[in-house]
C-alpha cells in the first residue's frame, strides 16, 4: 500500500512537497487547502485593459521576481516545468514626507532627481553626498564581514568546520541589531534612515522601527552579499514568470490530482499506533501515515492543538507574524513624486525619521516589474502595500492581506532547533520561515520534506541558494532512514563558489574600478560645488 501522506497548505511549499511526492507511486498524497485558490503568496489577480474591459491582462499581487543566483531550486523547478521567464529589474527608490526628499537608485541622474540635493550647502545637499560615501564605506564593510563569519563557520569547501562548536563558529557581531552596529559605526543617521532601514523594510515587509531596532545585522549582511547587493555593478539579472506565477501553479497542478480546496483542517490527531487523523471543518475524518504542516508556524500550532509537544510549542511560538494589507490599483497619488524618482520598487514614508515609522508602506510599480503588463494598454498599475493614503476607490481593482514572519534573533534561535522536531511523532513542517522567508525557501522547505520521506527530486536541490548553511532543517523519520534515505550531500563544485577564498576572490575583480571612479566623481563633484558656492557668495560684495 502506499504510503498516505497529507499535505495542509497549497502556497510553495506545500505545492512543491505534493509534486515531489505524486512522482513516486510509493506514496498518496492529499493537498489541503483553506482558501479558494492553491499558490499561496502565489497569487495572481486579472485586471481589465483600458481599451476593451472585456480583454484582461494577468498581474501579480505576491510573489513577483527570481533571480539565477540565489533562486536556483525555483529555476531548476520552473525549468523542470517548462514555463517561460521574462527579464525585469529591481531598481528601488524613497520618497519621504509626501516628496519633500526623493531618491531613486537607477543611476546617477535619479540619485539626484531633486536636483537641490546636488548642492552641499542645500537643505539635504551634505547630508545625501555623505549618504553616498556611507554606502560606498558600509559596501566594502559589509563584504568583509560576511567573509569573516563565513571563514569562522565554514571550511574551503563550504562544510561546516568539523570540531567545531557553535559558539567558536560564532562572529562577534552575530548578536547585534541595526541599530547597535550603525551607531557604533558612526555611520550618519541620514545613510540608514534613507538606505539601509527603507530597503530592510521593503525587503522583509517589515516596519521600520522592528526593522532598526531588533532585525539581526549579520542576517542582512550575509543577505545583501549572496544577492550581490554589495556592489555597484555586476547585479544578478532578475525574472518574472510570464503571464503571471500562476503558471507554474497550474503546471504543478497538472499532476497533483487531490487537491482539495475550501477545506480547512482543523485538527490533526496523534494516534498511538502512529497514524495521524486529519479533521476539516466540516467534520470530516481521514487517517494518513504522515502529515507535512507546510502552513505558518501559529496556523501549525493550532492544527496540532493538544498534541503538540512542548519542544513544538516552544520553536514554532518563537516565530511571529505581520499582517500586511495590499491594494492593486492605478492611482499614482502613491508614487514619488517626481517621475524621475519612480522605481520598481517605491518606499513611501510620512515620518521626518525612518526609524519611527509604524508601519511599511510600498508600493511597486507592476507595469515594470512585469513588461507583459504595458502601460499603453493598461494604465499605470501600481501594488501597494499598507498604503499610507487610500487609492481613488475608481482606480482600485482589488486588496488582499498577506502575512510575512518577523525577523528577528529569536527567528533565527528557532530555525537552528527546527531539526530537533522535525519529522516527529508523523508530522514534518516546512514554508518559507525555515530560512529568509522568500519564495526559494518555500519551495527548498517543501522538496526537503518529500525528500526526508524518501520522495527523490530530478535536479540538485540546494540549500540557502547554494551559499554555505550550518543549517539543515529538516531529517527523516526513522522509517525514512531504515530506507538509506539521504536529505542532502554538499555539493563540492557548487559550494566551492561560494567560500571564504573564492568571495574575496570575486570582490577583487567585481568592479572595484567603478567604486574609484564613484569616489572621485563624489569628491570632485562636492569640491566643484563648494567652488560656485563659494564664488556666488564673494559675487555679493
Amino acid at each position: 500500500m502506499p504510503t498516505r501522506v497529507a499535505i495542509i497548505g497549497s502556497g510553495i511549499s506545500g505545492l512543491s512537497a505534493a509534486w515531489l511526492l505524486y512522482k513516486d507511486p510509493s506514496f498518496s498524497p492529499t493537498l489541503y487547502e483553506s482558501g479558494s485558490y492553491p499558490g499561496g503568496h502565489t497569487h495572481t489577480v486579472d485586471i481589465p485593459t483600458l481599451s476593451d474591459p472585456t480583454k484582461t491582462v494577468p498581474v501579480d499581487t505576491g510573489f513577483i521576481v527570481c533571480n539565477p543566483v540565489t533562486y536556483p531550486n525555483f529555476l531548476a523547478l520552473l525549468k523542470e516545468l517548462q514555463v517561460p521567464l521574462a527579464t525585469t529589474d529591481m531598481s528601488f527608490s524613497v520618497s519621504r514626507n509626501g516628496g519633500e526628499f526623493e531618491w531613486c537608485g537607477d543611476n546617477i541622474d535619479t540619485v539626484f532627481a531633486q536636483r537641490r540635493n546636488l548642492m552641499p550647502f542645500g537643505q539635504n545637499g551634505g547630508s545625501m553626498w555623505r549618504m553616498i560615501l556611507d554606502i560606498i564605506r558600509f559596501h566594502n564593510e559589509a563584504k568583509r564581514v560576511a567573509v569573516e563569519a563565513d571563514r569562522l563557520a565554514f571550511d574551503d569547501e563550504g562544510r561546516v568546520r568539523a570540531g567545531t562548536t557553535p559558539q567558536q563558529r560564532e562572529h562577534p557581531l552575530a548578536n547585534l541589531t541595526l541599530a547597535e552596529f550603525f551607531k557604533q559605526r558612526n555611520y550618519s543617521s541620514f545613510f540608514y534612515e534613507n538606505y539601509i532601514v527603507p530597503m530592510t523594510a521593503a525587503i522583509w515587509s517589515t516596519p521600520a522601527d522592528m526593522t532598526f531596532d531588533k532585525f539581526p545585522v549579520l542576517t542582512l549582511l550575509r543577505f545583501m552579499r549572496n544577492h550581490q547587493l554589495l556592489q555597484i555593478g555586476r547585479r544578478p539579472k532578475w525574472r518574472t514568470v510570464i503571464d503571471g506565477s500562476r503558471t507554474y501553479v497550474t503546471k504543478i497542478l497538472e499532476s497533483v490530482t487531490d487537491v482539495r480546496l475550501n477545506t480547512a483542517v482543523v485538527s490533526v490527531e496523534r494516534q498511538k499506533d502512529g497514524k495521524l487523523i486529519v479533521v476539516d471543518a466540516s467534520g470530516n475524518r481521514e487517517t494518513y501515515d504522515h502529515v507535512v504542516l507546510a502552513t505558518h508556524t501559529d496556523q501549525a500550532l493550532k492544527i496540532l492543538g493538544e498534541s503538540a509537544t512542548s519542544e513544538e510549542r516552544k520553536i514554532l511560538g518563537s516565530i511571529k507574524y505581520l499582517k500586511n494589507r495590499l491594494v492593486l490599483h492605478r492611482d499614482p497619488e502613491l508614487m514619488p513624486k517626481s517621475r524621475k524618482a519612480w522605481a520598481a520598487w517605491n518606499y513611501l514614508t510620512r515620518t521626518n525619521s525612518e526609524t519611527e515609522s509604524p508601519t511599511v508602506c510600498l508600493t511597486y510599480w507592476m507595469n515594470r516589474l512585469q513588461p507583459f503588463v504595458k502601460e499603453a494598454e493598461c494604465g499605470p498599475v501600481f501594488a501597494t502595500l499598507n498604503p499610507l493614503i487610500e487609492p481613488r476607490s475608481d482606480m482600485v481593482f482589488g486588496e488582499w492581506e498577506y502575512e510575512h514572519p518577523l525577523y528577528a534573533p529569536q527567528t533565527i534561535a528557532a530555525q537552528e532547533k527546527l531539526q530537533e522536531i522535525q519529522n516527529k511523532n508523523g508530522v514534518t513542517f516546512c514554508g518559507a520561515w525555515t530560512n529568509y522567508g522568500f519564495h526559494e525557501d518555500g519551495l527548498t522547505s517543501g522538496l526537503l520534506a518529500s525528500i526526508s520521506l524518501g520522495a527523490t527530486c530530478p535536479f540538485p536541490v540546494h540549500l540557502n541558494g547554494g551559499y554555505p548553511t550550518e543549517r539543515l532543517p529538516i531529517s527523516p523519520p526513522s522509517w525514512a532512514t531504515e530506507k538509506g534515505v539521504t536529505i542532502y550531500t554538499p555539493a563540492k563544485p557548487k559550494y566551492i563558489e561560494h567560500t571564504a577564498e573564492a568571495v574575496l576572490k570575486a570582490q577583487r575583480r567585481s568592479d572595484p574600478i567603478l567604486e574609484v571612479l564613484t569616489i572621485a566623481f563624489v569628491v570632485i563633484f562636492a569640491l566643484i560645488c563648494l567652488w560656485i558656492a563659494l564664488w556666488l557668495d564673494l559675487g555679493r560684495f
